[in-house]
């Protein structure tokens, strides 16, 4: 794309005070053209000058107070508006009275419980103007807390392409009624050609006679409804989402969902939707048939392996026929997965949990959004940490397996202090000879960059040992086995208090023999924390991150963090003073839950939902709630 011309008629349109409309292929909101353009303060001017020529938009205020509609209107680059402001005395009688005289070329709302980016009408009228045969426009939004921080997003189509692909309205809603997933939105996500919505909302009040009019959020479903399903329309696609939920706190939705139902049946049956039979229940593989005590666990790499053993043993000895298996497809009787993403509905019974205590620390709190447990039967989660995680996101549907999650904490805790864990570590430390009283454990989560070689450049001539412990890595990742390789063969018996710890082992030994670890973004930092020993984590050590790397990031409070070449002054710190560090150390208490006791609640979890058994339901305390009111078909 020559963005040099593009920028020169863009400015020659301004100059005039014409309207510039840029073809799909350029147009995905202000934000863009700000990407592409590197001005905000041109694009400001544009928008401004869009806004004048622009066509008119009547802009519905439902119910919102005054001053947040002030508010609004004082951030909105499009002015060319006209504001109809609603109240609890109004009804959608008006609104349809309104519109069916109203003079603009769109229309639009703004409901409570809403935060809205500057550019929303700007870029839903610029998307409009390049959209053929589209009778109206849905953009994406996303969810915010009570802090203003997105922990969700829903509505955005994957590329441009998707987004000018049009959609038929009442195939789209009855897909979402069918698969209870809100695919369209709200009221606030959509702006409707003018036209399109006084031929048809004229119907509105006669056709669904039987609404509840007391509850608002289902009037409000209904006419979004009316508007889709006698229409066609396209998706926006957008850098960002410009329409923002604000999450609730918490509240028991029966009534609302009565509603719903009953409102969705009497819309089906209008409008020629076919309703699924089971579109309320909540499919399970299980049949009717009896399952069987066999337990499959799906593990894809060591680390894995290790994390999901205690539950393993703990089921042989409550006589389990136990399977471990790479084949992350297998079928299973009962399947106890830990990966980013398993296969549940391979499984008649299945279970989830964590196989890293950073997972997805890119998108905190809410890993939820890309790696669904809906399908599952059971989700675990390993302390308070990551309960607030779940409860902050369990408004979701994705978030939610079907028997609940439930804070039983981390397998591999119950092993801390177990006599084999201490025969092994000894077991050991007797075969290495360690050398010194003080020792410090290396353990990355990738091995790149000389890692290895900062470690042992930097600390090698302290008197200590120096354990290194490299992860067992499949081998799809040669490159990094080779790096491992190399490192060891630079290392190996050139120092001797430099000792490997072989990448076989599993890790719990190496912290039971560790007094302090050394890392950058790797969850044995964490793991760490159940044997109440600290960890240091280098920040500018580089993490591959696809084709590029990128400086280490560990979002949390509980770990030292320093530059490498502070390593060894971090380290020297440790030697002199061990509770130096224990005010950082001692945040992490929250991290692990339920220490000892972790299998058996996941045990008697899995026999209570799967076989029907009443007798061992003390694990029943444990289970969460969601912090927010559920986001459903209606909100």
């Amino acid at each position: 794309m020559d963005t040099s011309m593009l920028k020169k008629e863009l400015q020659s349109s301004i100059a005039q005070s014409a309207i510039y409309l840029p073809p799909q292929t350029v147009f995905n909101g202000l934000n863009t053209y700000k990407l592409i353009f590197g001005s905000d303060d041109f694009f400001q001017d544009y928008a401004l000058s869009f806004s004048r020529k622009g066509p008119m938009v009547s802009l519905l205020c439902l119910n919102c107070a005054d001053d947040s509609v002030d508010e609004f209107l004082s951030r909105q680059l499009y002015s060319n508006l006209e504001v109809v402001r609603t109240g609890p005395d109004d009804s959608f009688s008006d609104i349809i009275q309104y519109i069916s005289s109203a003079d603009s070329k769109y229309l639009c709302f703004c409901e409570p419980n809403y935060l809205y980016d500057s550019s929303k009408i700007f870029d839903m009228v610029s998307a409009f103007e390049q959209l053929s045969s589209a009778d109206m426009i849905i953009s994406p939004r996303n969810f915010m807390d009570p802090t203003g921080k997105a922990i969700a997003f829903d509505g955005l189509p994957a590329s441009n392409s998707d987004a000018d692909c049009l959609f038929d309205g009442k195939l789209l809603l009855q897909d979402s009624i069918n698969s209870g997933i809100n695919t369209y939105g709200s009221l606030s996500t959509l702006m409707a050609a003018t036209e399109y919505a006084k031929k048809i909302s004229c119907t509105f009040e006669a056709k669904y006679p039987f609404l509840d009019l007391s509850i608002d959020a289902i009037h409000s479903l209904a006419f979004l409804f009316h508007l889709l399903v006698n229409g066609q329309g396209r998706r926006m696609y957008v850098p960002t989402s410009i329409a923002s939920a604000k999450l609730q706190p918490f509240r028991d939705d029966a009534s609302v969902q009565k509603a719903y139902e009953n409102f969705v049946f009497s819309f089906a049956s209008q409008n020629g939707i076919t309703l699924s039979p089971d579109r309320s229940k909540r499919p399970s593989p299980a049949s009717d048939s009896p399952i069987l005590r066999e337990m499959t666990f799906f593990y894809t790499d060591m680390g894995e392996y290790y994390n999901l053993k205690p539950i393993a043993d703990a089921a042989a000895q409550r006589g389990y026929k136990v399977e471990f298996t790479q084949n992350i497809m297998q079928k299973a009787e009962i399947g106890i997965y830990c990966q980013h993403g398993g296969y549940p509905e391979n499984s008649r019974f299945s279970a989830v949990l964590l196989h890293d205590l950073a997972q997805r620390h890119d998108c905190w709190p809410n890993i939820w959004t890309l790696e669904h447990w809906n399908n599952y039967d059971l989700g675990i989660v390993p302390g308070k940490s990551w309960a607030s995680f779940w409860m902050q996101s369990a408004c979701f549907y994705y978030a939610n397996p079907r028997c609940g999650v439930y804070e039983f904490g981390y397998p591999k805790s119950d092993l801390v202090r177990s006599a084999p864990l201490i025969s092994r570590a000894e077991e050991l430390r007797q075969k290495l000879h360690l050398k010194y009283d003080v020792s410090i454990l290396y353990a990355p989560s990738w091995e790149n960059d000389g890692k290895e070689e900062d470690f042992v450049h930097a600390l090698a001539s302290l008197k200590a040992n120096l354990l290194i412990k490299q992860a067992q890595w499949p081998p799809q990742y040669q490159h990094i086995i080779d790096n491992i390789s190399q490192m060891r063969a630079m290392h190996e018996g050139k120092y001797d208090n430099v000792y490997y710890i072989e990448p076989t082992e599993s890790i719990m030994t190496a912290l039971e023999l560790c007094n302090i670890v050394v890392s950058e973004e790797s969850s044995v930092m964490a793991e760490a924390l159940m044997f109440h020993k600290p960890s240091i984590a280098v920040t500018d050590w580089l993490m591959p991150d696809g084709d590029s790397v990128r400086p280490a990031n560990m979002p949390v409070d509980y770990i030292v963090k320093c530059k490498k070449e502070e390593l060894r002054e971090y380290v020297e710190r440790f030697c002199k003073d061990p509770s130096c560090y224990e005010a950082t150390h001692q945040k992490g208490d929250c991290i692990f839950s339920n220490q000892g006791h972790v299998c058996d609640d996941i045990l008697d979890a899995i026999e209570y939902y799967a076989f029907n058994k009443k007798t061992d339901c003390a694990f029943l305390s444990k289970k969460l709630a969601s912090k927010y009111t559920i986001c459903s078909m209606w909100n």
